[in-house]
């Protein structure tokens, strides 16, 4: 899989609250510093678009608005920079039948959603570092590296 791959993981099993479901995620790549075990870091979707509306909960969320049609979506659907998920490589590749390839993201749009990931408070300063390194691996270069406040 590569950054900024769009897929679907049918019957999600690492909710925090209810019951497997499907989920769309995006793809940005590994951890590559010392890490045991090596984590893959995913970002959801939610096609709940009024959350992140003007009124919404989660307004003041980084997020980023996809339209039904592109890059694998079905319907509208919000990339909830906040919704971030590092889950277990060996874990990840475990449900692998369960995981379906969509679409892929531009490069214009990935440049986009580091600028929210660097604005994100609930990644880490190491994640958003391994991050972009994955950028840069992707030939994705030029970034703002992250920095602490």
């Amino acid at each position: 899989m590569q950054l900024g791959s769009v897929f679907i993981w049918n019957s999600f099993p690492f909710r925090e609250e209810g019951k497997e479901k499907n989920r769309y995620f995006v793809y940005f790549g590994e951890s590559h510093y010392p890490d045991n075990p090596v984590k893959v870091f995913l970002i959801t979707t939610t096609s709940r678009i009024y959350h992140y509306e003007e009124e919404g909960a989660r307004k003041s969320h980084n997020s980023y608005r996809f339209k039904a049609g592109f890059f694998g979506f079905v319907e509208d659907s919000v990339l909830d920079v906040d919704s971030y998920y590092d889950i277990d490589k060996k874990a990840f590749e475990k449900y692998k039948e369960d995981i379906e390839e969509k679409g892929k993201l531009p490069e214009p749009i990935l440049k986009n959603i580091y600028s929210l990931i660097l604005q994100s408070k609930n990644i880490s300063m190491k994640v958003k570092q391994d991050i972009h390194y994955n950028y840069n691996f992707e030939g994705i270069t030029g970034l703002k590296r992250p920095k602490r406040k």
